[in-house]
């Protein structure tokens, strides 16, 4: 019998590359399948319960968070150091600009991990708290479930939410649908500053009711 254990390290690198919004225990049994030329139908139960706790797992674990427009601009200016790097006679000059940059993006993954937004209600009345980073809020939602062992014993994906979490969660979810709809309750600070003020300046509003369609409404 395969030993399931000594999947876990390719089970958490999936996981931690995967949008968990997207992410299903079926497809991530069917990646092993193919990297690993095995079928595991057989002991399907077992390696979802396996993949259910490393994403539980993985979930609980600060991590750096990065928009998708960050990434695309760091895939941009890694192709654009390979073509430096290719081009012979600025191989020197680029390895200096590529270890500037390389400690630019460090910091820059810091302040994303730490990064502290903003919670909507009902999601700020439940936690107790007006701002927090997002890695934290993921956590203290996850402490929340285990503490109050709120997980369907039939089917741990599902979580049986209490009439506390009902208003930010409904009746129930799954554990792969969190992350979405806790997303709904999230804000960037600079983003409510800039509409708050936008909303108080009475140039910008009238800016914006003149350029307001006809018959459409100017909210």
């Amino acid at each position: 019998m395969v030993d399931l254990e000594s999947y876990v390290p390719m089970i958490d690198a999936i996981l931690s590359a995967s949008d968990p919004d997207q992410v299903t225990p079926k497809r991530i049994r069917k990646a092993l399948q193919e990297l690993f030329g095995v079928n595991l139908d057989s002991q399907r139960k077992v390696v979802n319960q396996i993949i259910v706790e490393r994403f539980q797992e993985i979930q609980s674990r600060p991590r750096v968070l990065i928009t998708q427009e960050e990434l695309v601009k760091k895939d941009e200016e890694l192709a654009h150091q390979l073509q430096q790097e290719d081009s012979g006679g600025k191989r020197k000059k680029t390895s200096k600009v590529k270890r500037r940059k390389t400690e630019k993006t460090g910091s820059n993954n810091n302040s994303l991990s730490s990064r502290n937004v903003m919670l909507a209600e009902p999601l700020s009345n439940f936690l107790g708290e007006t701002s927090l980073p997002r890695t934290q809020v993921v956590k203290l939602v996850w402490d929340y479930i285990k503490k109050n062992d709120l997980q369907n014993p039939q089917d741990r994906r599902e979580i049986l939410c209490n009439k506390e979490m009902e208003p930010i969660f409904g009746k129930k979810m799954t554990m792969f649908s969190m992350n979405k709809i806790l997303s709904k309750f999230l804000y960037n600070p600079d983003e409510v500053t800039k509409t708050q003020v936008k909303k108080d300046s009475p140039t910008d509003i009238d800016r914006l009711e003149s350029d307001t369609p006809s018959g459409a409404s100017s909210n």
